[in-house]
């Protein structure tokens, strides 16, 4: 059995990212001698230990499983959508920021709109949509509209989720958003 252990304070020497004398060691063998310079290489080696970890950090600060909450809605933008709100649980933003990621790649089909609608209501979308690939002469008949339905909003509006979805579905189709739950509300979208 593995047991986790948690540590909170100032790690010791032993457990530095960076040993003691990393940035001493690199003056030259004469140099080393100088007292005056090896004590202000070291003043310099402690705030270089700092820089240095928070550069070594530089590729976390994109990955939305550890980055900050302030990072997390920065990145949902990066997409142009701005779904998150800052009173929703980190870890529900974290969610929220993966399914936009995973979503992007297919924008425009009801793959990605199922991931980020799933993510953003937390419950099963339904989506009926036209689209396929059929023989020549074998294309069934169809108005040419979408219909997703959801059974609740999660924490946007109805307008906003019906704004989000306008911009998801092709432009070229019409759309039909119900939203199910004790009061059915259909919206119709141009």
């Amino acid at each position: 059995m593995t047991t986790l252990v948690h540590e909170h304070g100032r790690p010791g020497e032993h457990d530095a990212p960076y040993p003691p004398g990393w940035l001493v060691g690199q003056l030259p063998v004469g140099l080393r001698d100088d007292d005056l310079l090896v004590r202000l290489t070291t003043i310099f080696e402690r705030v270089g230990a700092t820089l240095r970890a928070g550069a070594d950090a530089t590729e976390l600060v994109a990955d939305h499983r550890v980055t900050s909450a302030a990072m997390l809605r920065y990145l949902s933008t990066w997409t142009g959508l701005e779904v998150l709100d800052p009173e929703l649980p980190v870890l529900r933003q974290r969610a929220v920021v993966a399914a936009i990621s995973r979503s992007v790649p297919a924008r425009g089909t009801v793959r990605a709109l199922r991931t980020l609608l799933e993510a953003i209501t937390e419950a099963p979308v339904d989506i009926v949509e036209p689209g396929g690939v059929f023989r020549d002469g074998e294309v069934p008949d169809h108005d040419g509209r979408v219909e997703v339905r959801v059974r609740s909003t999660g924490h946007l509006s109805a307008e906003e989720l019906a704004e989000l979805v306008r911009d998801e579905v092709p432009a070229h189709l019409a759309l039909r958003l119900v939203v199910l739950g004790e009061d059915v509300t259909t919206k119709e979208l141009p």
